[in-house]
Parts: structure tokens; sequence; C-alpha cells
């Protein structure tokens, strides 16, 4: 009985640090700086080399919250019309250290399906393991005789599976839509002899360019896009709005984060109002480094400190002779630009 109460309240500590990540899969505010994070599909959009890494620290006002870190690198090969790529990240949060170690590795295919519109379905074979320390857990014993006992009460710490991502992304000179489905194989990651299956986790991500143009003085390009990203897993929704507005080596982005559709109640509400996320980043030839700050507006505004993230992508362009011409596509981090030569070739961050 006491063996059984105790499993009881283990579980509600790993569900605490569940519920500290909102239940999700990992995710980055600057999505766009995040491409091959954000879906398989973007793997080798530069049409040559590029690396991104990626840091979110959430809500640093409150004790062991949300800490992802994230590197990614990716190529394009021209005379196979494939993009391959590789991505690790990690993610930790709790008191009890709940972790995920993510590594994948990702292929694309270009398509062109139309005089102006090119279709890249995706795909990434996925190695992750999760990992808990219960031995930082206090149960009701433990406190009653005056400390934690430090014994650990599941089969195992860590849980290894893989899994398997599919995407697609289309895309012409003013639009782009992408769609990811993840954990197509519905891995189980339970600690105990009980099934803890992930569930499919569905997005959709896209945009428009406004305008793009250059300044009559200095002929340095400038643009303006808004794009949007909507996410579902289990009963959680999050949708993301906003755009970026580039001038010469700088871009500013504004976001709003919420649900204004998918009002349930009471349960959702704080979700209608998340946050507000403003970024800033600095462009200086093939470097890219950005900074955003989480706004929260819920109930959390007051303790939780918003949330951190740093970005830096960095595109070497077709050093290999495998791909394109280097390419300023995406203007600038947001809308579409085609090569004179291969017009199919894009960049996005």
């Amino acid at each position: 009985m006491k063996n059984y109460i105790k499993r009881v309240l283990l579980c509600l500590t790993l569900t605490v640090s569940l519920l500290t990540v909102k239940a999700q899969d990992a995710h980055f505010s600057q999505f766009f700086a995040a491409p091959t994070f954000l879906s398989p599909s973007l793997a080798g959009s530069t049409g040559g080399v590029r690396f991104a890494a990626n840091y979110r620290n959430q809500w640093p006002g409150i004790p062991n919250t949300y800490k992802n870190f994230s590197f990614s690198g990716d190529i394009y090969v021209n005379t196979l019309k494939s993009g391959f790529g590789f991505l690790a990240w990690r993610d930790i949060a709790g008191a009890t250290s709940f972790s995920t170690l993510h590594v994948g590795a990702q292929y694309t295919y270009r398509l062109q399906i139309s005089d102006t519109w090119t279709w890249i379905p995706g795909v990434e074979f996925a190695f992750e393991q999760k990992s808990v320390d219960d031995t930082q857990a206090n149960y009701g014993s433990d406190i009653t005789h005056g400390g934690s006992s430090g014994n650990s009460l599941l089969e195992s710490s860590k849980s290894t599976y893989l899994d398997f991502k599919f995407s697609s992304f289309f895309y012409n000179r003013k639009y782009w839509v992408g769609l990811n489905i993840f954990h197509l194989t519905t891995p189980d990651y339970s600690f105990v002899d009980q099934k803890n299956e992930k569930a499919l986790n569905m997005s959709i991500f896209g945009g428009v360019n406004i305008w793009r143009q250059k300044a009559q003085r200095d002929k340095q390009p400038r643009s303006f896009c808004v794009s949007y990203r909507f996410m579902h897993e289990n009963s959680f929704n999050q949708l993301d709005v906003g755009g970026y507005w580039f001038n010469r080596n700088f871009e500013v982005g504004a976001w709003w984060r919420g649900l204004p559709l998918f009002d349930k109640g009471v349960s959702s509400q704080l979700l209608d109002t998340d946050a507000i996320v403003l970024s800033a980043a600095v462009v200086i030839n093939s470097l890219r480094i950005g900074y955003s700050y989480d706004i929260p507006l819920s109930a959390l505004a007051s303790n939780s400190a918003g949330a951190h993230e740093i970005s830096i992508v960095y595109e070497l362009g077709d050093i290999f002779g495998c791909g394109s011409r280097y390419l300023d596509c995406f203007t600038k981090r947001a809308g579409l630009k085609f090569n004179k030569k291969r017009p199919r070739d894009l960049r996005m961050r």
C-alpha cells in the first residue's frame, strides 16, 4: 500500500514537471531562426550550408523551470535536388530534472509542381531519450521523517525510443505554407510498467511577403512580412501570429501568442492571451544574431520573468559546389526571392 501511494505521488511530481513546459514538445519563440527545428522540410533551404544554434530560458523567475538548447546543420545538394540535415536538442525542467535528448537526421526533396509553386516534402528519423532524477522528489513519508529518502521508485530513470516525423512545405514568390506531423510512431516513454505514449504533434506554419524594396539612397534591401504558426498536441493548442521588418543589417519583429478562436472556458483563458514576443537581430554578411523576450500576459506575468531566447545562424553558401549560388531569399528572414539562374531555391530563417 505504501509503495502504491509513493507511486501516485511520484506520478504527480512528474506531472508538475510536464506542466512546467505546458505538456508539449520543445519549442522556440524565434521559430524561423531555428529552421530545421521548425520543420524537416527546411533542411537545405539555403541552397548551400547553414548552421544554427538556439537557447531558451523560460520563466527564469520561477525555480527549476524550462530550458532548451538546440544545434543544427543542413546542406543542399543540387545534383540530387535534395537537402540533408541533422538536429540535436536537449531540454530540462522541474525539480526532478525531467529532460529530453533528441538527435535526428533529416532528408528533403524538391518538386516543381507548377510554374510558380514548389513542394518540398521532408522526413526526420530521430533518437530520443527521456530521463528523470526522482531521488530529488519529496514524498509524504519523506517530509514526515524530516527529509528525502533518496530512494528511486522507478523501474528505470531513462526511457529510450525512436521517433519519425513527416513534413510538407509549399512556396512561391509571395506565399509559403508548411505542415508537420511529429511522433508518427507514437513511442512509449514510460519510466514504470504502465504504457505512456507520445501523442501526435501537428503544426501548420506559413506567411506572406507584404512588400520588398531597395532604399533609394544606399540601394540596401528593406522588407516586411507576416507569418503564423499553429500547434496542436493532445488538448494543447498554441497560435503565434506576427511579423518581421528588415532594414539593411537590422531586423525587428513582434508576435502575439494566444487562442482567440478557441476559448473553451476558464481552463483555456490563460492561453487566450499568453504572451507578446519582441525580437531584434543583427545581420553581418552571413552571420545573424538574434534575441527575443516573451512578455507574459497571463497570471504568470508577475512571477515568471518572461522568457529569453538567443539565436545564432551562420550560412556558408555553396562552399562545396553541391548546391546553388548563395541566395538572398525569404526577404532577409521572412519573404521569398528567387535566384535568376535557379528560381526554385530559397533561404528561410
